[in-house]
């Protein structure tokens, strides 16, 4: 009866292997998760727009030493009552009572010969912004990268898992064969059955729910790599070699310099900084030269076109303008200060993350050595109680411990691994380029 009734649960577990066979989602690798995630992701996006944004914002600050041309073309027809007008189009006296249509053709130019040093700092400070944008979208990219490894190493991970899960049904199974053996031949009570039962159960549920995280999981990873559905992580054994970081100082010194993060807050500052010089700029005069000609007739002269031109020179210089400059320079600089403490700030941010993960990160190598150790004693362990329950010296409590302790171990063990994978990530993501 026992055995008729362990068919069942041995085809459910062909079937649970059988299953992800069947319906193998596609496998994807890092580099092109890494490549199609970038392209997808919103945040990349629009970083990408706001360099393109702030590359037209330098050019519109160099042309500002170019001069400003505008061409006018005016066609009127008028009528008056009363005494005599001036026609508002070629300037002449009609007489009252009179139509009168007049075209105007006109251009005027003009060039600011000096304002105050304001447009060499306007294209510092649309410089600034465009190396801020530049920083900002290689912090969008590493956080993007960030993103999609650990989304590709939880998939990976979820996957070894079940994996883990499958080789402990197979024990739980053999378990289950052993006991009913001893107890058809008397040689084991009924407890040791629905022991094994119970086991065979109990990895049954954790194989479940480990399949139910695999699907989550690359759901996940389809989602971030533009796809809808779920895409498998591919087996990258590059992914999990140790890679050692000789110089912990040197690789602070180029994080808390030139990490992405730092970079971007420091040309925010370097911006606000010439933006300050642009408010000081009202203090000085401006001069502007400025040029214009038009043509202009109407109907009363066949549209005989008379040319008249103009230049001139003007100074500007505001003397008092109700403290209105000294606002603008103090807010100016209470941003500049502000973007300066920010600068600072996410220097030891960058800094205190670094030393985080380079803890976490050696912590994650030194897992690795003793949880493979662990699993190495857990599974001769098992094969040693195995036998010796098989043989009748060894109760199945006992059995069912040291195999739960291997499940554990190889969980522990895959974890570990995947662990120091993330940290690595952690680590690419601060200084923005790989190890």
């Amino acid at each position: 009866m026992a055995l008729k009734r362990a068919a069942p649960w041995a085809l459910a577990t062909v079937c649970a292997l059988a299953a992800p066979l069947a319906a193998q989602p596609r496998a994807i690798t890092l580099a092109e998760a890494l490549r199609r995630a970038e392209a997808v992701d919103p945040q990349v996006v629009q970083a990408q727009g706001t360099v393109r944004d702030r590359g037209v914002g330098v050019r519109a600050a160099y042309s500002s030493f170019l001069p400003d041309l505008r061409t006018s073309a005016n066609w009127n027809t008028s009528f008056s009552d009363g005494p005599s007008r001036v026609d508002p189009v070629t300037g002449e006296v009609l007489a009252g009572g009179v139509s009168s249509t007049g075209l105007n053709l006109g251009a005027n130019a003009s060039y600011d010969l000096f304002t105050g040093f304001r447009r060499g700092k306007d294209i510092a400070a649309a410089r600034a912004q465009r190396a801020q944008a530049a920083a900002g979208l290689e912090y969008e990219r590493a956080q993007n990268r960030l993103r999609t490894t650990q989304a590709f190493v939880n998939a990976l991970q979820a996957g070894e898992l079940v994996k883990v899960r499958l080789e402990s049904i197979r024990r739980a199974e053999e378990q289950f064969r052993i006991a009913i053996a001893k107890l058809a031949t008397r040689a084991a009570t009924v407890a040791d059955s629905l022991q094994a039962t119970v086991n065979l159960n109990q990895a049954r549920l954790q194989l479940a729910s480990e399949q139910s995280q695999l699907a989550r999981n690359e759901a996940a990873l389809a989602r971030a790599v533009g796809e809808t559905g779920r895409v498998r992580a591919e087996q990258d054994s590059s992914l999990l070699r140790v890679t050692a970081i000789v110089d912990t100082a040197a690789l602070m010194a180029e994080a808390t310099n030139q990490a992405p993060q730092v970079l971007r807050v420091a040309a925010a500052e370097d911006a606000a900084r010439a933006d300050v010089g642009a408010a000081k700029s009202q203090y000085f005069p401006s001069l502007n030269l400025t040029a214009n000609t038009s043509f202009a007739g109407s109907a009363g002269n066949d549209y005989q076109l008379f040319n008249s031109r103009g230049l001139g020179l003007g100074l500007s210089f505001p003397l008092f303008n109700r403290f209105q400059r000294e606002l603008q320079i103090s807010q100016r600089r209470s941003s500049h200060e502000t973007a300066k403490a920010q600068t600072a700030d996410a220097r030891r941010l960058v800094a205190a993350s670094l030393t985080t993960q380079l803890a976490a990160l050696g912590a994650a190598e030194e897992r690795i050595t003793t949880t493979q150790a662990n699993l190495d004693a857990a599974r001769a362990l098992v094969r040693v109680q195995l036998e010796r329950y098989r043989i009748g010296s060894l109760d199945i409590d006992l059995l069912s411990r040291a195999q739960e302790t291997l499940n554990n171990a190889e969980s522990e063990a895959v974890r570990a691994r995947f662990d120091y994978v993330l940290a690595k990530a952690e680590i690419e993501a601060v200084i923005g380029r790989t190890l």
